[in-house]
């Protein structure tokens, strides 16, 4: 799970940035989405650190680090849903779930990562205009896709590994 702070964490952050430096956000807004993003990473960081000192509940605490992930990108993208590329965030926790999870699960998780962030978008307005109104709706479905996607190279893999392991014996 440190995958997610090497990859996620920094990509966070450059939206992060992205969006104080050319979105304009509210300064206490960046504050906030800034101690969002030290909060997760943190956590995650403890997580994973702790993950095999608590071997009974790995594939629990594996969960609960999905769910979180989902629920950190709430905020961040609440607090600066207009700036375009905050939607990827949405992203994270099904693709994290895709490498963890049964595909049920990871169909789960990205349906309703791609339903919060159209309930957002359609709280702030955005389907009142058809072109952004559909542009919205496909990020939503390629959440769905590209977290099933994921899935499937991840078991692919898996049983690329266990059919050579199979031949080494």
């Amino acid at each position: 799970m440190q995958m997610l702070n090497r990859y996620f964490a920094p990509f966070a952050l450059i939206l992060i940035i992205s969006d104080f430096i050319f979105g304009e956000p509210d300064p206490f807004e960046f504050k906030m989405s800034l101690g969002i993003l030290v909060l997760s990473i943190i956590v995650n960081w403890w997580l994973s650190r702790n993950l095999y000192r608590f071997s009974g509940w790995t594939q629990r605490i594996r969960v609960l680090q999905v769910w979180l992930n989902y629920i950190w990108a709430v905020p961040l993208f609440w607090l600066s849903p207009l700036w375009g590329p905050m939607w990827l965030l949405f992203v994270m926790a099904p693709a994290t779930a895709a490498v963890l999870m049964s595909k049920w699960q990871t169909l789960g998780i990205s349906l309703v990562s791609a339903l919060t962030m159209l309930a957002i978008y359609y709280d702030r307005g955005v389907f009142q205009s058809p072109a952004y109104g559909g542009m919205v709706i496909d990020h939503a479905v390629f959440i769905v896709i590209f977290s099933l996607f994921i899935h499937t190279l991840a078991q692919t893999a898996l049983r690329l590994r266990d059919v050579n392991l199979g031949h080494s014996a």
